[in-house]
């Protein structure tokens, strides 16, 4: 294993601290061209011939992967991937100016972290909080629009993608992704694959992780997609490997650099301390609230 242990030693750093699934670690973000891997949560429809009558029916399912690269997006119901890194993140979604507004990322959400608004944490108060009922309606608002965001980093190939009719278009394969994942199940499943692996001191990038598309509903009966993953095939690590990893890292600092030049930007007042928030943000686990 000594090619992933190139840039941890030219860092100073564990393979595993590079790739956000220690204890402790750096900061994180994404490159404006990388492919952004997504899931659909309305169908597409489309037209097809019955009995020589044109018929309305899903050509896209709720549940589908998206994988958009500039303007173009294709679609498929399973994908394999390889994470090489990820990082978590408050965003929250600000219907006013129609910007998602972010926290820088880092291996832990249990500091202050500085904000695209000017603040910390988009508000959010920091830390575990015992009595949710106790605080007051602002705060309840600001804990229940701000959400927790796990962004992953990494290859992924698609199970026989399409276009937006559902018609077969070329292979997708070790195509560079980032992916953001807030819904709760989804997070439990990946994370349960990703705690097996820990379990057999194998790191993320030493083995695929199978994602599947699953459909799911809402009381109301509105649907939405979700991630069911599973454990894949061992990966042996070679050269290319590490210069992945090493573009994912700077990407993650690119990332991370353009959210603090909102903060400063935005910030009405005070001092920075940017090397200390860049290079070692806190690295506690994340206690989730419950609302």
């Amino acid at each position: 294993m000594s090619n992933e242990l190139a840039i941890a030693n030219e860092r100073g750093q564990s393979m595993a601290e590079l790739m956000g699934v220690s204890i402790k670690t750096s900061n994180a973000d994404f490159l404006p061209s990388i492919s952004r891997l997504g899931m659909l949560h309305q169908p597409i429809m489309g037209e097809v011939e019955l009995n020589g009558k044109m018929i309305k029916t899903e050509v896209v399912p709720v549940g589908a992967f998206t994988l958009k690269t500039g303007d173009d997006i294709v679609y498929s119901n399973g994908a394999t991937v390889r994470v090489f890194a990820q990082r978590n993140q408050w965003q929250r979604w600000n219907s006013d100016t129609e910007e998602m507004e972010k926290s820088v990322m880092s291996n832990s959400l249990n500091g202050d972290l500085k904000d695209s608004i000017g603040g910390f944490n988009l508000g959010r108060p920091t830390g575990y909080i015992e009595d949710f009922n106790s605080l007051d309606d602002a705060t309840k608002q600001v804990i229940r629009s701000v959400k927790r965001v796990v962004v992953y980093y990494g290859t992924v190939t698609l199970d026989n993608p399409t276009n937006e009719k559902g018609e077969a278009v070329s292979a997708v394969e070790a195509v560079p992704f980032v992916m953001d994942v807030k819904n709760r199940d989804s997070l439990k499943s990946i994370n349960g694959v990703m705690g097996h692996l820990k379990k057999k001191n194998t790191l993320p990038i030493m083995s695929t992780i199978k994602l599947e598309g699953i459909e799911d509903s809402i009381p109301t009966g509105a649907k939405f997609g979700k991630i069911h993953a599973t454990l894949g095939d061992a990966v042996e690590l070679n050269s290319v490997d590490n210069d992945t990893l090493k573009d994912f890292l700077e990407l993650i600092e690119y990332s991370n650099g353009k959210i603090l030049d909102l903060h400063h930007e935005r910030a009405k007042g005070g001092v920075d301390n940017d090397a200390d928030v860049v290079e070692g943000i806190l690295n506690n686990d994340f206690v989730e609230v419950d609302e």
